[in-house]
């Protein structure tokens, strides 16, 4: 503000309305730069943690893909295993 130094301060009941607003504008602004820098720390963090999770995520789903392939093939070779031990029961029965 225009005339206001540490050595000559301004006299808030000597001031203008527009100096009065002003000043308050100033004061608003000084007590939310801490908030603001809180606030971008804050969101800086949490876009950390989804961009970690998100890896987390795809590693989980290529693990899942593979054991899901796995019990597949498991579940194949069971219907194969079961479908020899029909032949051969009925190749039996048949005798």
């Amino acid at each position: 503000m225009q005339g206001d130094t540490p050595i000559k301060l301004l006299n808030v009941a000597t001031m203008t309305d527009d100096q009065h607003q002003l000043l308050i504008t100033q004061l608003r602004d000084r007590r939310l730069q801490p908030v603001r820098a809180y606030e971008e720390l804050t969101l800086m963090q949490k876009e950390a943690r989804i961009e970690k999770l998100e890896e987390a995520h795809k590693k989980q789903l290529v693990m899942f893909e593979k054991e899901l392939e796995r019990a597949d093939r498991a579940i194949k070779k069971i219907e194969n295993r079961y479908n020899k031990l029909r032949i051969i029961k009925m190749e039996i029965e048949e005798m």
